[in-house]
């Protein structure tokens, strides 16, 4: 506004200046006479000093009009968005034991893989889990068929499953037959003085009664390592489990079965060596163990 009275003004003083060139002085004449000659003198038009109005009048602004904002004044219209939820089931497989493998102790050894971080499970019992994602589980098995079901949780509460069929096949123990109980004589008069009892013979020791061992790793990680062995034998003999850094005995149950476990607490890793196991009677196995370390 200011700088549209500023134009005006000097467009005032141009039409005073151009005003003052057209004033000329008209010629008198007389009868006859030619008009006399005057000289005009143009005097320079008086400078006119442009002057700016004092008077401070409201500014008005237009909008502006969309579409023209500068990039950082645009407002953030980008919506956030939610992660992706994760629903991929962790991957899970038993390496050991195989489909329809079949044994004749109760303890067994389960292992396998799964994904790093995952916690495994055997229905309420925990697996132990390395980094890598293997595990290790022992279960106890019982007679006849088992199906083993081991479950893998990730920590979005995914879980997968993977099953195997294994077979519990129990030794047969002796059947004892059962005793002849002696006949009662009738009695007579008189009495007939009593007759004595049949004894009955001792058993043989050796012989009745099969001796069986069997080893249940064979190898150990663990520190100290151990390994448990189990069979057979004579009711009441004793179980001798030896080897160079370790050894135990144990006394065989009424029923004929055995269980020891030995701790090979000196056992160098990363090697072979024998373990021998023998009962009273001049029976024996020979196991190899290694510690892995």
């Amino acid at each position: 506004m200011r700088r549209w009275l500023v134009l005006l003004i000097g467009i005032a003083a141009l039409a005073v200046a151009g005003t003052a060139l057209a004033l000329t002085e008209s010629p008198e004449t007389g009868d006859g006479d030619a008009a006399t000659d005057t000289t005009v003198t143009v005097e320079p038009a008086t400078d006119v000093e442009a002057t700016t109005s004092t008077v401070d009048e409201p500014i008005e602004l237009e909008p502006i009009p969309d579409g023209i904002l500068e990039d950082d004044e645009k407002p953030d219209l980008v919506a956030d968005h939610d992660e992706p939820v994760d629903d991929t089931p962790p991957a899970i497989e038993i390496l050991h034991p195989d489909e329809g493998q079949v044994f004749e102790h109760k303890e067994v050894v389960f292992e396998g893989t799964s994904e790093p971080g995952a916690r495994v499970f055997a229905g309420e019992w925990k697996a132990d889990v390395s980094e890598d994602g293997s595990w290790r589980i022992v279960l106890y098995l019982s007679p006849g068929e088992n199906v083993v079901t081991i479950k893998a949780v990730d920590e979005h509460e995914n879980y997968a499953t993977d099953s195997v069929t294994v077979i519990l096949r129990q030794s047969e123990e002796p059947k004892e037959e059962p005793k002849e109980e002696p006949k009662e004589e009738p009695k007579e008069e008189p009495k007939e003085e009593p007759k004595e009892e049949p004894k009955e013979e001792p058993k043989e020791e050796v012989g009745e009664w099969e001796f069986s061992a069997h080893q249940l790793y064979g190898e150990c990680g663990e520190n100290p390592p151990y390994d448990v062995f189990h069979g057979t034998s004579e009711p009441g003999s004793v179980i001798l489990v030896e080897s160079e850094f370790g050894s135990g005995s144990t006394e065989v149950g009424e029923k004929g079965g055995w269980e020891i476990k030995v701790i090979f607490e000196s056992a160098p890793v990363g090697e072979f060596f024998a373990v021998e196991v023998s009962d009273q009677f001049g029976n024996h196995q020979v196991f190899e163990f290694i510690h892995t370390g």
